[in-house]
């Protein structure tokens, strides 16, 4: 029954990229030919990288205290850190307009920038680098933090040069998992982003690109854009994982 339900999943996760290879495989390479797509590239590869280097900064010691410490409203909290896995992204990307670039918020001009398009795709891709962390930092020995803090270390020498490089490996992996969903956002972008200045003119992030050929030029032109683009990043993150693995592991 295991392996029956295993080979099902596994079944659903690789049938349609086969199958999306091998239409698109003929022509993925004519897609890096076309200048606006690989500027599509370009800029969904620089927001997912911020986006991730944000989700590491400010999300590790999010999920450090999280798991660590009790207080009142946590659950308030843990519930909000879940929120942008639960509601539809559309309706993230209005949020993003409504606060950073409104009468109603703060009127900071977001729409159709960098700054927009990385503060969309880190809303919806930062919980994972937070909870990941949350639960590294649970299965670590509290005693060894705590004999720290005994020889008068303090809380963030504990943090930075205790904990820290314990759970390293868990960083990197939130890291690529918050990377690998914002290279996947389309809702937000198409809100917020639809059009974003780079390399001196306009572009569009490589979802809304595939979906404006989807829905201009059809199916069979769209295939080669997508295959394209995962096949850029199935490299991206298959090289990215087996650097993690290649880390030595702090508790040994």
């Amino acid at each position: 029954m295991l392996v029956v339900a295993s080979v099902l999943l596994v079944f659903l996760f690789t049938y349609p990229l086969l199958v999306l290879f091998e239409i698109g495989t003929t022509h993925v390479f004519s897609a890096f030919a076309v200048p606006s797509f690989v500027d599509s590239i370009g800029i969904t590869l620089l927001i997912a990288t911020i986006a991730a280097a944000i989700s590491v900064v400010l999300g590790t010691p999010l999920g450090y205290v999280m798991a660590r410490y009790e207080f009142k409203m946590k659950e308030v909290l843990d519930a909000l850190i879940d929120v942008p896995i639960v509601i539809p992204h559309i309706v993230v990307g209005i949020m993003i307009v409504l606060a950073f670039s409104s009468d109603y918020g703060i009127n900071g001009g977001v729409v159709d920038t960098v700054l927009g398009a990385t503060l969309a795709v880190t809303y919806v891709s930062a919980t994972y680098t937070i909870r990941v962390v949350q639960s590294a930092v649970s299965m670590l020995d509290p005693d060894i933090e705590l004999t720290a803090r005994t020889l008068g270390a303090s809380q963030v020498v504990v943090f930075s040069r205790v904990t820290l490089p314990q759970i390293r490996r868990a960083m990197a992996n939130g890291a690529i998992l918050a990377w690998a969903r914002s290279i996947g956002e389309t809702g937000a972008l198409l809100i917020v982003a639809y059009y974003v200045s780079f390399n001196g003119h306009l572009s569009t992030p490589a979802s809304v690109y595939i979906y404006n050929s989807f829905i201009a030029l059809g199916l069979n032109q769209a295939v080669k854009f997508s295959a394209a683009m995962v096949l850029v990043s199935l490299v991206i993150f298959v090289v990215y994982k087996s650097a993690i693995r290649a880390l030595p592991d702090a508790r040994r």
